[in-house]
């Protein structure tokens, strides 16, 4: 006879049935109420055909940058469910997507999760062909013995790099994190150097060019980590001398998107986990950023992604990521969003939208 604890327990029918009516809810309001906003300035249309896509670590970004993303008008939020994906089972969500626009061809990397599946997430890729309006999926681009998620996707000197977030999926570690070049962009990756080995939690590493060092931030929801390089590929990147470079700061202390690189600063996106994990997104501006001094301070305008006001929605609950590219004059934006009244339906809805700023 089944006891309470193992009816409740994760891979429990239960716990199944509770998921499937989250589903089932959500996504059947999302067909008659969608987050469609009128006014409020975020009606720029974005071409994305054959416009300019600025470089993830040039100087000649905007001086607006993307701290009010809103819902983008011309999409139908959320535009990638577990509906939309295979490769993986029967996925329980997908979640922490990048952007990367070439020749007209929009790309999203993202995770899979499948908590039936061992390891439990991979790596997914879809594309759209009309500036984010509308995903097709293709497959699963990366798989390996372990959790994978967080694919950050960039270009240096011609060529693709992802670093994804790896985890131990059976004690819940982080492992070291590594750096993979695309062999054959978008569906073909190889390990090639492994930048950090850490001691301690470390997810969601970024890496970008600032002041002619290779910088990686990562985080553990409460402390941040600052690493760096001359090159990119290089093994055993140099931890910061003062390591962690911000303590006991859970409203901003693990990465959630890209951070856009300037001249004389970075504006890191950083997940809040004060009430829990990743409830909403917050941005940090990094103002000193040496081998030996780190200073960093909250924007005004922060935070810049928090759930929707409604009880029921795909972004009800939560909203941890952010990942802006500036294409045509303008900023899109992947984001991601979990639904509301989580103590009913269980925690693993997270879905993909596309927002502007």
């Amino acid at each position: 006879m089944r006891t309470i604890q193992s009816l409740l327990a994760p891979e429990s029918p239960i716990q199944d049935l509770r998921w499937k009516a989250g589903e089932t809810i959500t996504r059947g309001l999302q067909s008659t109420r969608r987050s469609t906003p009128t006014g409020n300035g975020h009606d720029a249309i974005i071409d994305g055909t054959g416009g300019e896509t600025v470089p993830p670590f040039a100087s000649s970004f905007p001086t607006r940058n993307p701290l009010s993303p809103r819902p983008a008008v011309d999409v139908e939020n959320p535009v990638l469910t577990v509906d939309d994906v295979s490769g993986h089972g029967d996925a329980d969500f997908v979640a922490d997507p990048f952007l990367f626009v070439e020749e007209g061809v929009w790309h999203l990397f993202f995770e899979i999760s499948n908590r039936h599946r061992d390891p439990p997430a991979v790596i997914g890729h879809a594309t759209s062909t009309d500036a984010g309006r509308t995903w097709s999926f293709t497959d699963v681009v990366l798989r390996t013995d372990t959790h994978l998620a967080f694919p950050y996707v960039f270009e240096w000197d011609g060529t693709q790099y992802m670093i994804p977030d790896r985890w131990d999926h059976v004690n819940g570690e982080p492992r070291d994190i590594k750096l993979y070049r695309a062999t054959s962009f978008p569906d073909s990756w190889a390990e090639i150097a492994t930048l950090v080995s850490p001691t301690h939690r470390l997810n969601d590493f970024v890496a970008f060019r600032f002041d002619d060092r290779w910088w990686g931030i990562g985080g553990d929801g409460r402390e941040l980590y600052a690493y760096y390089s001359d090159e990119l590929t290089a093994t055993d990147w140099t931890p910061h001398r003062e390591n962690p470079v911000v303590s006991n700061r859970p409203r901003g202390a693990r990465p959630g998107g890209r951070p856009i690189v300037s001249d004389d600063r970075v504006l890191l996106f950083l997940q809040d986990c004060v009430a829990r994990y990743g409830s909403k997104l917050r941005a940090f501006e990094v103002v000193t950023l040496t081998p030996a001094e780190y200073d960093d301070h909250e924007h005004p305008r922060s935070p810049v992604l928090e759930p929707n006001d409604t009880s029921l929605g795909w972004n009800a609950g939560k909203m941890h990521h952010l990942d802006p590219v500036y294409v045509d004059g303008s900023w899109r934006c992947a984001v991601d969003g979990n639904i509301g009244l989580q103590r009913a339906f269980g925690t693993h809805h997270w879905s993909i939208g596309i927002f502007d700023a």
